[in-house]
């Protein structure tokens, strides 16, 4: 038999880290020992030199990774008139010359939200709110609103956005869901149980295909989410009594606990609607000039008062863009009144958002005014539609009667100027789903 042979063997590489076996076995030994017993000897200065040069590399590599810059808080909106228009909308502002993708984000959908309030901006609706409660902790920023319109039927509806101050990036609801560990199906599931358990009211959800919705949510120091949801019960039957209505509710979910905010913003105090903050003091960030949650809860009033939305002939003192026809605002109610003494001059006419104890028969009441739209028929003319509402009194059978009505006036101003022009036309229709220019042609034929 052969002898196998590897004759390349002895030019394998030697590495500088690895023990030749070879030589006497006393040698061996001695160098096996070595290797067991290391952790009893001093490591060589050239260990310890080298380890503490690479500890430096890694702490100089963390140090040089630039920290993004934390945004600031800025009131570009913060209006309160003496009709219960309250607006809180803010911006964020980072430091000159940065730049951050999901900044951009927050403030464009900012922006979106101040739009949805051009009207009562505007002076053209009143009684909607949106109030602001910044919480701002060690990590995240949190904007968070509060908003209520002037009708019946809902606690009112949350929007949020979210900010991570350590990693730069807006925090999505997934984010969020996932730091309460639960998910969407969990939540709503187990709001639908609540609701069903509820001792005193009862219900069920109202039968479409999202009766539950997730409006908004914050993270709060301790780094653990609270969540706003909405959900439309169904009507209960009452027995003799009738239906109890159906109702959107808001419900605030914290640590696995449900809680409903039921503040009706335009009742006044006393029960059962008594109002409180939709985010503790403590946790809401103190803003000068004070928000409305800091001011109302003082028992104060806004610094510089309230706009005096109730005298058509004193202009708004808020500044407004071009599009919110800030030209016309101010000569709006006088032209109406104007409109309806001219075709009904056996009236005694004049401007009231509501119906009050002085009023008499022989009263025509104008107000309020919502903004439909505009066209511009000839190069100085601005044809401005409005749904206005008009009250007027008679003396019944039983005494003072009042009849109220909803009808579209166009009313024609100066591009220019702003001024009055005259009336264009005005008709007793319902405008819900026609287009600005189908209004102003129906309600301007002759």
């Amino acid at each position: 038999m052969n002898q196998c042979s590897w004759p390349h063997i002895n030019h394998l590489p030697r590495s500088p880290l690895t023990t030749r076996l070879s030589g006497s076995a006393r040698e061996t030994e001695h160098r096996i020992r070595n290797i067991f017993q290391w952790k009893k000897k001093r490591p060589p200065v050239l260990v310890l030199v080298l380890a503490a040069v690479i500890i430096a590399l890694c702490g100089s590599l963390v140090s040089c990774q630039k920290r993004p810059s934390v945004p600031s808080i800025i009131m570009e909106t913060q209006y309160y008139d003496n009709l219960g228009t309250y607006i809180e909308i803010p911006a964020l502002s980072l430091p000159t010359g940065e730049q951050n993708e999901s900044v951009d984000t927050i403030n464009a959908a900012l922006d979106e939200l101040r739009e949805e309030y051009r009207l009562s901006l505007s002076g053209t609706e009143y009684g909607s709110q949106c109030l602001f409660y910044p919480s701002t902790t060690e990590r995240y920023l949190n904007l968070v609103f509060f908003q209520k319109a002037a009708d019946y039927g809902n606690d009112g509806y949350i929007a949020s956005w979210v900010y991570d101050k350590k990693e730069g990036v807006q925090v999505t609801a997934e984010d969020a869901l996932a730091l309460a560990g639960t998910d969407q199906e969990t939540l709503f599931a187990d709001l639908e149980a609540v609701i069903a358990a509820d001792p005193e009211d009862p219900r069920e959800l109202y039968q479409t295909a999202d009766p539950i919705s997730l409006e908004g949510f914050r993270i709060k120091a301790d780094g653990k989410p609270v969540f706003y949801l909405t959900a439309v019960v169904d009507c209960r039957d009452m027995g003799d009594d009738g239906f109890l209505d159906e109702w959107s509710r808001l419900y605030v979910w914290d640590n696995g606990v449900f809680t409903r905010y039921y503040c009706m913003v335009f009742v006044p105090d006393g029960p059962p609607y008594d109002r409180y903050p939709l985010i503790t003091a403590e946790e809401t960030d103190q803003l000068d000039p004070p928000l409305w949650n800091q001011w109302y809860f003082a028992g104060e009033a806004p610094a510089g008062g309230f706009v005096d939305n109730s005298r058509p002939d004193v202009p708004h003192s808020i500044v407004l863009p071009v599009k919110d026809l800030s030209p016309y605002n101010a000569n709006l109610y006088p032209a109406l009144l104007s409109c309806y003494a001219d075709y009904q001059d056996q009236w005694n006419i004049y401007y009231a958002d509501f119906q009050s104890d002085s009023d008499q028969a022989g009263d025509l009441r104008v107000g309020p005014a919502t903004y439909l739209g505009e066209i511009y028929p000839d190069e100085t003319t601005t044809a401005v539609a409005y749904q206005v509402c008009y009250t007027f009194y008679t003396n019944g059978s039983r005494g003072l009667e009042w009849h109220a009505n909803f009808e579209v006036v166009v009313l024609g101003f100066n591009t220019h100027t702003g001024d009055f022009i005259s009336l264009l036309g005005r008709a007793d229709f319902e405008p819900q789903g026609m287009s600005i220019e189908e209004i102003i042609n129906k309600a301007t034929q002759p």
